[in-house]
């Protein structure tokens, strides 16, 4: 029999006056400072003192409720269940009115405007069906004009995660653990989906649903760690994913599960084969807000980690060639712990080298933009794609682009082959900005060289082979190329 010891912590939060915003947004971003979406109302000291009264349409135009007066903005991020309730408190503000809006910035869409729903004559706002992940905006004024001090929080109790049911479990693989707030108070597994066997789970309160396919064969084992009481059940082998996904509330008995007092549980499963599908269920027993931590480490097989979505929204990734360079550009819509970008670059899409990091946004819906220079691209062209890494060092990569070095000019090298001295013929009018020999890798070559007004010739070291790039740049900024064989 199970026996459950509570432990009670308490917060104490100094409250302080939080900086907030008379518009929404500033040059196309949404600047409106962030509210904490907890899963309690802790309330934020906010003010409209220097605030004007902002009604043209880039500032979310007239709202619906309420006379209107000079107005502050906050933002936040929906949670998983997409539920909010955001709640005011009176200071020198009795009479206070708030809406609560969607969309980017001067596209913005009331969706809830009050009054006086809350203590006194104060706002409230309880919203459900947001888009989780997703910046909303909250705007706020007191009613009839004036300025004044109010309090202000954002929160979503006891939510219930989308993978509450077995239809709706999603991915973990191998090095890439899930941190999930578990719920308390929600319907149990053996409730919502009663046709499985739960074997040796008695209850089955606030459960989460997972899935994991074999990549490399082994002993699979998943880590289950939290504060509290959790408990798990795994069934399989499925021949894969959509097998797995079908079985859903006709699963049969577990091929493992615990239920244990414990805390801390551990998923054995020997012998599983590439490509089979396993699904995991774990239970929060303790039925109280806590974080647990799910990874599949330690066993001898793998899993396919290319079954999770890519934790950065990439919109734009493109790569063209200027002057001589290679540059790329490249656009998030949102992040997830994102902690840096390496670019890489592949002649033959076999070996690649890292030319460069940039810093990530960490987690953010903003819309962010990078861009990286290629400074000696190889002479034939080559492959790119973004290493993307996560704070934990788990990485993913993008989609592999192809960038070809425009020739703008020929420039013509005779002898060819040669034996390492050959000359170049300039092109009539072009004055010289500077030239430089690379070999098919893009690398410097030391030469010597010797001009004529229509004609360069170059010696390169004795010991080079192979093929030497000629690459000449005008003062116009036009870039002229050539080859050699040199044997």
């Amino acid at each position: 029999m199970k026996y459950l010891f509570h432990s009670l912590i308490i917060f104490f939060i100094s409250h302080s006056v939080f900086a907030q915003s008379n518009s929404p947004c500033s040059a196309g971003l949404i600047t409106a400072p962030p509210l904490l979406v907890g899963v309690t109302c802790n309330f934020t000291n906010g003010t409209t003192a220097g605030a004007t009264a902002q009604s043209n349409a880039a500032n979310g135009g007239n709202p619906s409720c309420g006379q209107f007066g000079p107005d502050v903005w906050y933002s936040f991020i929906a949670t998983v269940g997409g539920q909010v309730v955001i709640q005011t408190q009176a200071g020198t503000i009795t009479d206070g009115v708030m809406g609560l809006y969607s969309g980017g910035c001067g596209a913005l869409t009331q969706i809830a405007c009050d009054d006086n729903a809350g203590p006194g004559s104060m706002p409230l706002i309880s919203a459900s069906g947001l888009t989780a992940g997703q910046t909303y905006l909250i705007r706020f004024w007191q009613y009839g004009g004036g300025t004044g001090t109010f309090g202000i929080c954002a929160s979503a109790p006891a939510l219930v995660g989308t993978n509450a049911v077995c239809s709706n479990q999603v991915p973990i693989c191998s090095g890439s653990p899930i941190t999930f707030t578990a719920n308390a108070g929600g319907t149990p597994a053996q409730t919502a989906n009663p046709g499985n066997d739960y074997g040796c789970l008695f209850t089955t309160p606030n459960p989460s649903w997972y899935y994991l396919q074999i990549a490399n064969p082994g002993n699979l084992v998943v880590d289950i760690t939290a504060g509290s009481d959790v408990d798990f059940a795994i069934w399989g082998p499925f021949p894969n994913i959509a097998a797995g996904q079908a079985a859903c509330n006709n699963y049969t008995a577990p091929i493992d599960c615990s239920y244990s007092t414990a805390a801390v549980e551990q998923v054995n499963v020997p012998n599983v084969l590439s490509g089979q599908v396993f699904v995991l269920l774990v239970t929060n027993y303790a039925s109280i807000i806590q974080n647990i931590a799910v990874n599949n480490g330690g066993g001898t097989a793998s899993t396919n980690c290319s079954l999770l979505p890519l934790p950065v929204e990439l919109t734009v990734w493109e790569g063209k060639h200027v002057s001589g360079v290679n540059k790329f550009n490249w656009t998030t819509q949102s992040e997830t712990n994102n902690d840096y970008f390496l670019v890489q670059r592949t002649s033959d899409g076999s070996v690649w080298e890292t030319l460069g990091s940039l810093d990530g946004a960490g987690t953010t819906t903003a819309v962010n933009h990078y861009s990286f220079t290629d400074e000696k691209p190889f002479i034939q062209g080559a492959y790119y794609r973004l290493k993307q890494v996560d704070l934990n060092g788990n990485s993913r990569f993008s989609q592999t682009i192809f960038v070809k070095t425009d020739q703008l000019e020929e420039l013509s090298c005779y002898p060819n082959p040669s034996k390492g001295t050959f000359h170049v013929i300039i092109p009539d009018g072009v004055k010289q900005e500077a030239i430089k020999i690379v070999d098919s890798y893009g690398r410097l070559l030391e030469a010597g060289a010797v001009e004529t007004s229509s004609m360069l010739q170059i010696q390169l070291p004795e010991e080079f082979k192979g093929i030497a790039f000629v690459e000449l740049l005008d003062q116009q900024g036009n870039l002229y190329r050539g080859k050699t064989v040199v044997e």
